[in-house]
């Protein structure tokens, strides 16, 4: 019996060794995540407005120094957002922060105080706690976020949010307390196609006409007052929707829930990362015609995931073009913004749908199969448990 035992302590301690030692290997050197504490990418500037992570001064690299920074954020999110939209019920909201392995907890308030929490104070807030990778759950009032250093100072993580140029917490705040609190009370869509959120990656005649039609809104937006771009743009709309019903009908909830959030992440990321510039909606305009220039950032692939892009990107063509559009919007069940841009512009003739080359095509199919791997979070997710 001492024998078995022993035998089975050994095959217990080599299997923990052999786990241990696997993720240890995979997440550090296998499968190691991109880390940089310096942008790879650069911001956008037309000579006065300076967007990016170069727009910003001595970022933080701890959990700790990032606090200050987030509770200005909060503080002025708070302020605009009665600003933001019709009868908007995303205000006086607060952050609840947890760093990583740490367990230690803060509570920022809607007027950006910074209170220190113990646990038991902070889990008395009722939202689901992440202890081991970044991520965010809701509580009444506010949102829960955990994040660890590695987090805040891996710049590679969050530099593709431009319109804010800080670790993107806030946005997170924004755009998904979006989602419960505002687009809660809209008009129900009905019949909904794809609760599944499959983003059809294999159809990549399909993706790579929405990647176009992506391209086209960027340009559209980027040339304010120029309507033969978003004539061309629509366009496209309607040659993909003609080709692709099925791809079409799929994505019409995440053009108008997921568009319309982004829409708003990004006037209220604008706003709140850019107080020294952006100060009314004139300057927003302005704004966003500069970051519709990079749209090597804010293109996206999969039938949900450029509901972001095609909706928010449309919101702002619609802000420019058509009054009321907002109210239209909640109030019409399954309205998107594209589809409501494309009937503003139901009387002016199209010009012919531009065609991709069989290269471009294949470009877009390269970018969508890097896309695919996710080994690398896989196995921080499972060293950050184990270590």
């Amino acid at each position: 019996m001492k024998i078995l035992l022993k035998v089975l302590l050994i095959i217990i301690a080599v299997a923990v060794i052999i786990v241990y030692g696997g993720v240890f290997l995979c997440h550090k050197v296998f499968f190691k995540e991109d880390a940089s504490t310096v942008p790879s990418i650069s911001g956008v500037s037309d000579g006065v407005f300076i967007l990016g992570v170069q727009a910003h001064q001595n970022h933080p690299s701890t959990v700790e120094e990032f606090l200050p920074v987030l509770a200005d954020q909060l503080k002025r999110y708070n302020n605009i957002a009665p600003f933001l939209w019709p009868d908007n019920k995303v205000i006086n909201q607060s952050i609840i922060i947890e760093k990583i392995n740490g367990s230690k907890f803060w509570l920022i308030d809607s007027n950006g105080g910074i209170k220190n929490l113990s646990k038991k104070q902070a889990l008395s807030y009722g939202f689901k706690r992440l202890a081991y990778v970044d991520g965010f759950s809701f509580f009444d009032g506010g949102l829960y976020y955990a994040v660890s250093d590695n987090d805040i100072k891996n710049i590679l993580d969050w530099q593709k949010y431009l319109h804010l140029g800080t670790h993107d917490t806030i946005l997170f705040l924004t755009h998904e307390k979006f989602h419960n609190l505002e687009q809660s009370r809209w008009k129900v869509m009905e019949n909904i196609s794809n609760k599944g959120r499959n983003e059809f990656l294999d159809n990549i005649q399909a993706r790579a006409k929405r990647d176009l039609l992506q391209k086209q809104l960027f340009k559209a937006v980027s040339e304010t007052g120029n309507t033969q771009l978003v004539l061309e743009a629509l366009a496209t709309y309607e040659d993909w929707k003609n080709k692709f019903p099925g791809d079409y009908n799929n994505s019409i909830y995440f053009d108008r829930i997921e568009g319309t959030a982004y829409y708003y992440e990004l006037i209220s990321g604008l706003y709140i990362g850019y107080p020294d510039i952006i100060k009314n909606n004139n300057d927003i305009d302005r704004a966003l015609s500069l970051l519709a220039t990079r749209g090597d950032v804010y293109t996206r692939h999969g039938v949900a995931a450029e509901g972001y892009s095609v909706g928010g990107f449309s919101c702002v063509l619609l802000e420019r073009f058509v009054n009321n559009w907002k109210e239209d919007l909640m109030n019409t069940g399954d309205a998107t913004p594209i589809e409501m841009l494309y009937r503003h512009f139901k009387d002016m003739p199209l010009p012919p749908p531009e065609q991709q080359t069989q290269v471009e095509i294949n470009v877009i199919a390269a970018q969508i199969e890097a896309r695919k791997d996710i080994k690398p979070r896989f196995f921080r997710f499972l060293y950050d448990i184990l270590f």
